[in-house]
């Protein structure tokens, strides 16, 4: 279905056409399942367990739907290879659905983490099949454009997330918060048996790697417990050991005949390699001071819960317009965004350090707004670079991983920020100052990754400028 089409032909009219629009649609609202998950509970979470109890477990609703999402994520085209497309899809909306109305009806806050684990699954799942179905649903010329949609979803699921989540639990339950998804995931199910194929694939498929993946979910548990660790040495040594159960992972799965990545992941020899060091680094870099950034706008500014949601709302926002934007772009300019990019998300992280010292508001949201711009700038070439850059054997992986490294960069950038902002100090109602010297540690570690990823941004760009002068050589 992916036929060719030029430059000039494509824009949104065809991306909106009879032809693309049906998948756009059914991917545009997986994306807004992931948004509703990620905000909208994250305001129903606290009345929920001040109502069933274990104040001390609220974070844990995160980790358990973050821990399922990788590890569904991380199999998504083994999952397509087994069933075909559309049966996965429909599997996965199905441990969605169940998982919601467990969330929903939970009598105790362990059938509500239980749910959450399941939400996890399907999720993970929708999006790593959604990834892989791009590349084969639209002409790489388009790519882009999909991921210039997905933005202005991510942005509105920002803004109106909290505030329905919010309303939702004041003024009914926080248990309405979570059933509101059902008709969401129902519709989702049924544009889903209407637009996918039902196509299966030819190629003989191995067992899953089971204990790949129990150290997939127990590299994240770690990442996780790193945060909330009481000692300083407790956290790091959890952070190191995490960060080294994924580089053996990685090591071995190279060599696996069951692989669940593409060959060249994380190899800083090939596109594909440095790109997903891009797509992991952009969101470690961002995240740590992120998970803190509300908290700090009502700590220092005074701002109510939903005006600073709104104020931490810049990024996202920033990210959708320009993710429009930068769609259009012609080759020879978006492959520039490969390294433009990650340094606007250096210099953002970077301005929001002195920002902090003065306590200057206005330009706190400049920077993030600048972090923003970097992923609008960047993600949907990113996305394009591998998911047509990979080897045809490793396609369905290279795409299928994608939201996978995203949640995973999620995961290992909020433990830097935990350790991070712990040992700067930072407790349950400590003074204001305190919460000033947190944040500039957050936004000085996530700084130095920015960097980082600047630096994996002009070898990636490097690599393919060198591609596009052999490819146009051998024409």
């Amino acid at each position: 279905m992916t036929g060719s089409i030029t430059a000039t032909t494509g824009g949104w009219k065809v991306l909106f056409g009879r032809r693309h629009g049906a998948f756009l649609a059914t991917f545009s609202l997986g994306s807004a399942l992931y948004a509703f998950s990620a905000f909208l509970v994250s305001s129903a979470m606290p009345s929920a367990v001040q109502q069933l109890g274990h104040l001390n477990l609220i974070s844990w609703g995160f980790t358990f739907y973050l821990i399922a999402a990788i590890v569904a994520g991380t199999i998504a085209s083994s999952l397509k290879q087994r069933w075909g497309a559309q049966t996965s899809f429909q599997y996965a909306g199905v441990a969605y659905l169940l998982g919601t109305f467990a969330c929903g009806f939970a009598p105790t806050i362990w059938v509500l983490l239980f749910g959450r684990a399941l939400q996890g699954v399907g999720e993970g799942a929708i999006s790593g099949l959604s990834y892989i179905l791009i590349p084969e649903m639209f002409p790489a010329v388009l790519i882009p454009a999909v991921f210039g949609v997905e933005a202005v979803i991510w942005a509105g699921g920002s803004m109106l997330g909290p505030m329905l989540g919010g309303v939702l639990t004041q003024a009914i339950s926080w248990r309405a918060a979570f059933l509101i998804e059902v008709p969401l995931i129902l519709v989702f199910m049924l544009l889903v048996r209407l637009t996918i194929p039902r196509m299966f694939s030819s190629v003989t498929h191995h067992g899953l790697p089971m204990l790949r993946l129990i150290g997939v979910g127990l590299a994240i548990l770690l990442l996780s417990l790193a945060a909330i660790e009481p000692a300083l040495w407790m956290r790091v040594a959890s952070v190191l050991a995490a960060l080294s159960v994924l580089a053996l992972l990685v090591a071995r799965d190279r060599h696996a005949p069951n692989r669940l990545l593409p060959r060249d992941a994380f190899s800083l020899r090939t596109r594909t390699g440095l790109a997903f060091w891009v797509v992991l680094l952009m969101p470690t870099a961002h995240t740590g001071p992120g998970v803190y950034l509300i908290y700090i706008l009502e700590r220092v500014w005074g701002y109510d819960p939903l005006t600073a949601s709104f104020l931490g709302a810049a990024m996202v926002i920033a990210w959708s317009a320009v993710g429009i934007m930068a769609s259009r772009l012609p080759p020879r300019l978006s492959r520039g965004c490969l390294w433009v990019g990650p340094l606007m998300l250096a210099l953002g992280l970077a301005i929001d350090i002195p920002a902090l010292m003065a306590q200057q508001l206005v330009w706190l949201l400049v920077g993030q707004a600048f972090v923003g711009i970097a992923y609008g700038l960047t993600w949907g070439f990113l996305s394009q670079t591998i998911m047509t850059g990979a080897v045809p054997a490793d396609r369905d992986r290279a795409s299928g991983m994608l939201p996978t490294v995203l949640s995973a960069g999620l995961a290992i950038g909020a433990a830097l920020g935990g350790v991070a902002a712990n040992a700067a100090g930072l407790v349950e109602g400590a003074p204001i100052t305190v919460v000033i010297r947190a944040g500039l540690v957050c936004f000085v570690v996530a700084t130095a990754l920015g960097v980082v990823c600047f630096l994996m941004g002009l070898l990636l760009r490097a690599r393919t400028t060198a591609f596009a002068g052999a490819k146009a050589a051998s024409i």
